[in-house]
């Protein structure tokens, strides 16, 4: 598959600290990149330097097969669409209007406008004043600004902070048909880490500003494979019997961790007439709880 973004051995610093230390990354077309890690891990810098907005120490960022620098940055921005902590916009224009701006100031044709609004759910609003529109509609804008001209990376930091859970499903709704219907990528950090599982097809880990993770999600998923629970009608009791090195107690439940199929018959078989067992279930560790497991390791 083809690389819209590959980074490598990528160093910043400032004032001598390095926040910054990345071997390889990289983003194919098609894909939905999720970026991950806590506040000052690096995120929002590394987006800053894709988009020349910051200088590198060290390192290459190559973007549609080009190396960014000052020399090119202008033109690899005309396929890189951003959208920067809070969005920006005239607020006294409405949203169509806002776009003519940008298709002036990018030299794009102002035909592409009713299809940007179209395609972020803003067709019907699109004489309506920015300022009268609803949080949601204006993240729907900023990514408009963003997208117009059908770029091929989409940069989004934080583009659902603050969104109700109705606004938070429409933007999910919102990334996976951006990248199914037009030819554009996306690069998105969250802290909600419940979205970026839902939505990404690879995901970085930042820590300290080395990304300690980097891949597709479902290889990811492998590394981390399901483990099986048990409820009782007395945990306490079950928990003593088996007394299993990795077996714990997590509210209602017994985590057995992951076990064979033929542990757990026989488990089962073992705890028959001593505990009645009420259910056994595999689940998966959220990304989040993954996400704080590895942050403290």
């Amino acid at each position: 598959m083809k690389k819209i973004l590959e980074i490598k051995n990528l160093q910043k610093s400032y004032n001598k600290k390095k926040v910054l230390d990345i071997d390889y990354l990289e983003i194919a077309q098609g894909s939905i990149y999720g970026l991950i890690g806590k506040n000052g891990a690096g995120k929002s810098t590394l987006m800053k330097l894709i988009l020349g907005l910051v200088r590198k120490d060290g390192g290459e960022i190559r973007v549609f097969g080009q190396e960014v620098g000052p020399k090119n940055q202008k033109d690899l921005n005309k396929n890189l669409g951003a959208l920067i902590e809070n969005p920006s916009f005239y607020d006294h224009l409405s949203g169509y209007e806002n776009l003519e701006i940008i298709c002036s100031l990018k030299g794009i044709n102002k035909a592409e406008i009713s299809k940007t609004l179209d395609l972020v759910g803003l067709y019907n609003v699109g004489k309506k004043k920015a300022r009268d529109y609803s949080l949601g509609m204006k993240q729907r804008l900023g990514i408009a600004i963003a997208l117009i001209g059908n770029p091929k990376l989409l940069i989004l930091d934080e583009p659902i902070n603050g969104l109700d859970p109705q606004g938070i499903e429409e933007m999910r709704n919102l990334f996976k048909n951006i990248v199914k219907n037009t030819s554009t990528s996306i690069l998105i950090s969250s802290h909600i880490l419940d979205e970026i599982e839902k939505i990404s097809t690879h995901i970085g880990i930042l820590k300290e500003g080395k990304l300690t993770y980097n891949g597709s999600l479902e290889e990811y998923r492998r590394l981390h494979p399901p483990f099986i629970s048990l409820q009782t009608s007395d945990n306490q009791k079950a928990l003593a019997l088996l007394d299993m090195g990795q077996t714990r107690i997590d509210g209602k439940k017994i985590i057995l961790g992951k076990v064979s199929n033929k542990e757990i018959s026989e488990i089962v078989n073992f705890l028959h007439g001593k505990v009645d067992i009420y259910r056994i279930e595999e689940e998966k560790e959220s990304l989040e709880k993954l996400f704080i497991e590895e942050s403290r390791s």
